[in-house]
């Protein structure tokens, strides 16, 4: 990796962690952990899609009414990230998913509940890059935590360090094991309005809380340059 990538990676892993990187030295308030979410646009954006669609699917019984208000929904705040000169990368994911989140419930032999359903891959898929990390002693927390402070390999030579990265990276797995866990289940019995229910309260408000664990296990070793 180019110096160049580097340093384009860093901000980027430092705002999902919710850390700030002052001088070469890691922190955390609230300010960085409501960035992590994206601000309160961004909470607002994560959670009002999911909330318009389990509303209107509860009141009309319609699924493609309630499809066409929650895409309509994230179209618009897609729309306000383009218009807000947001990294176009960034558009075009938000794009995508907004297309998947339609196609899904609307295809031929679909439902309303698999609304959500590309939320189960992409929690899988965190789970098992999570998990290989750990089984391969790289936690990924402290890849990502190596990469903001520029040590990517001497931690490792560090047990306390190590412990601790893979205690955080523990966190993680339990946040996106906890999601499947509960919620596949709901999926598969056709409880719609309540998986929308879980898939909000299980979204920003774990996130943040798993960001301040992982700041309470990490404090202690994350500034350490041995």
């Amino acid at each position: 990796m180019t110096n160049e990538k580097k340093q384009a990676a860093k901000p980027s892993a430092a705002n999902r962690l919710g850390l700030r990187n002052d001088a070469g030295e890691l922190s955390i308030n609230k300010q960085s952990v409501l960035g992590a979410v994206g601000g309160w646009l961004g909470i607002i954006e994560s959670v009002l899609p999911g909330m318009i669609f389990v509303l209107v699917l509860a009141v009309s019984k319609q699924t493609v009414a309630a499809v066409v208000a929650a895409v309509s929904t994230s179209a618009f705040f897609l729309i306000l990230q383009i218009v807000r000169k947001k990294p176009l990368t960034q558009a075009i994911a938000g794009a995508i998913g907004i297309a998947i989140s339609a196609f899904l419930p609307l295809r031929d032999g679909g439902h309303a509940a698999d609304y959500f359903l590309q939320g189960f891959f992409t929690n899988a898929a965190y789970l098992a890059v999570l998990t290989v990390s750990l089984m391969v002693r790289w936690p990924l927390i402290g890849v990502l935590i190596g990469l903001l402070v520029g040590d990517n390999k001497t931690w490792r030579q560090n047990k306390s360090k190590v412990r601790r990265f893979q205690a955080a990276t523990l966190v993680w797995v339990a946040l996106f094991s906890a999601r499947l866990l509960v919620q596949v289940p709901l999926y598969f019995a056709g409880q719609t309005e309540l998986l929308g229910i879980f898939r909000i309260a299980m979204g920003v408000p774990l996130y943040a809380l798993c960001i301040w664990f992982t700041w309470l296990l990490v404090r202690g070793v994350i500034n350490q340059r041995r």
